[in-house]
């Protein structure tokens, strides 16, 4: 394991002014005071392509991911390790009046500033937002809630997976007959996030730091998600009903499926459109279904009689092959069918390896060697960065509040001893 000094060290050196030259975001400073997924994942965006954020904790009710899933061997969280990655850990209690001195001095140098409290929170520490615009005009506040930050549900905890029941999406997630299904992931949280990175950058256009461009981001954790779902919403307007689940495959496309190979395994296919669905038809030996007129159009292939019987036909073809021979014959007839792979398989598989969609980095506090998935898109000339996963609680208060904000270590010391941080 790293020693502490060492561990200091790092820290101050990645935060030197070239460990950020030539990413697009340089110069850019993030207040991260968010918890859990959502709204911290917008900050992990901004810092990929070099945003300074400082990521404030309570000493004493840190962000509850470090302790998710936590492998004990390594002493490494995997969900702090990812979303907490470019980030530098300060702790912070709001509750003293030296803290709310030290956030007073730490908005004044920043550019953005991220929470999601619950509605009114901020406000009742005496430092609401009118507050924060005060004391820096330039002041971009990109706030998350469950329900947003106003309407009848606006009071009400929220959480990812309840707002992915109050989207719609939950309804939708489920076989034809069987129970709603729950994503396997925090899919409205990272949703949320991506949008709110989004919302930031648009903010920043006219933004200046102190000065100008102050703005207040009010975003719910369901509304990102239940815009994805506007062409279901639309048919529900205009036809009367309400679309139902239809498992793996789309309400409004034939074929879109998942079908099991005859080794064991599953592959994904969608060939909607006219000429790939004729293509496939010839594949799986039956080229008379492509002059057929309940298989002509997209159209008539959705209604469910029409639907079965195309599924039959590619479930038999495919379910007599091995998934090799499934993706070699259909890849070459330029059908789109693909592999569902496992995350071991994805470890080890030569794409991912060979674009970098997973890099080798070293966590600094434990000198464990980790693979992550790397930034999730690429710019040509100025390509994203991590440069080191989520850090220890409280692992940068000597970097930011002596670096940034000139305290001294004595000064720190006792604002640690006071339980100011």
């Amino acid at each position: 394991m790293t020693k502490k000094g060492e561990l200091h060290e790092f820290i101050a050196d990645q935060r030197a002014k070239d460990k950020f030259a030539h990413l697009p975001l340089e110069g850019l400073r993030v207040i991260d005071m968010a918890t859990v997924m959502a709204a911290p994942f917008a900050a992990t965006l901004l810092g990929d392509y070099g945003a300074d954020i400082i990521k404030v904790e309570n000493p004493s009710n840190p962000d509850a991911i470090r302790g998710w899933g936590v492998i004990e061997e390594q002493g490494i969280a995997p969900f702090w390790s990812v979303v907490g990655r470019n980030k530098f850990p300060v702790t912070l209690n709001l509750k003293t009046p030296e803290g709310r001195r030290i956030f007073a001095d730490l908005i004044q140098k920043t550019d953005v500033f991220i929470e999601n409290m619950r509605p009114g929170a901020m406000e009742k520490l005496g430092i609401g937002k009118d507050e924060l615009i005060e004391k820096n005009p330039g002041l971009v506040i990109a706030t998350v809630s469950g329900y947003g930050q106003t309407g009848p549900f606006s009071k009400r905890p929220g959480f990812g997976t309840l707002a992915e029941g109050f989207s719609g999406f939950t309804y939708l997630n489920a076989q034809p007959d069987g129970p709603p299904t729950n994503a396997p992931m925090a899919l409205a949280d990272f949703i949320t996030g991506a949008h709110l990175a989004f919302a930031i950058v648009i903010c920043l256009r006219g933004q200046e730091r102190g000065k100008k461009g102050g703005q207040v981001i009010d975003m719910s954790l369901y509304e990102p998600l239940f815009g994805m779902l506007g062409p279901d919403f639309l048919s529900w307007f205009l036809t009367g009903e309400a679309p139902g689940p239809k498992g793996n495959e789309l309400s409004y496309v034939v074929p879109r499926n998942n079908y099991r190979t005859k080794d064991g395994k599953w592959v994904t296919l969608s060939g909607a459109a006219q000429r790939p669905f004729e293509r496939l038809m010839e594949c799986v030996g039956h080229p008379e279904m492509k002059e057929d007129p309940r298989f002509k159009t997209n159209t008539e292939r959705i209604k469910d009689g029409n639907r079965k019987i195309i599924n039959k036909v590619i479930s038999e073809w495919i379910g007599s092959r091995s998934s090799e021979e499934v993706i070699t014959t259909c890849e070459r007839l330029g059908i789109t069918v693909g592999p569902i792979a496992n995350m071991k398989e994805i470890g080890e598989n030569p794409h991912f390896l060979e674009r970098g969609s997973v890099i080798e980095i070293e966590d600094p506090a434990t000198g464990v060697l980790l693979k992550i998935p790397n930034v999730p898109f690429g710019l040509l000339s100025s390509p994203g960065r991590i440069r080191f996963p989520g850090l220890p609680l409280g692992s940068a208060n000597h970097a930011i509040y002596g670096g940034l904000l000139g305290y001294s270590r004595e000064e720190i010391e006792g604002l640690k001893t006071s339980g100011a941080i």
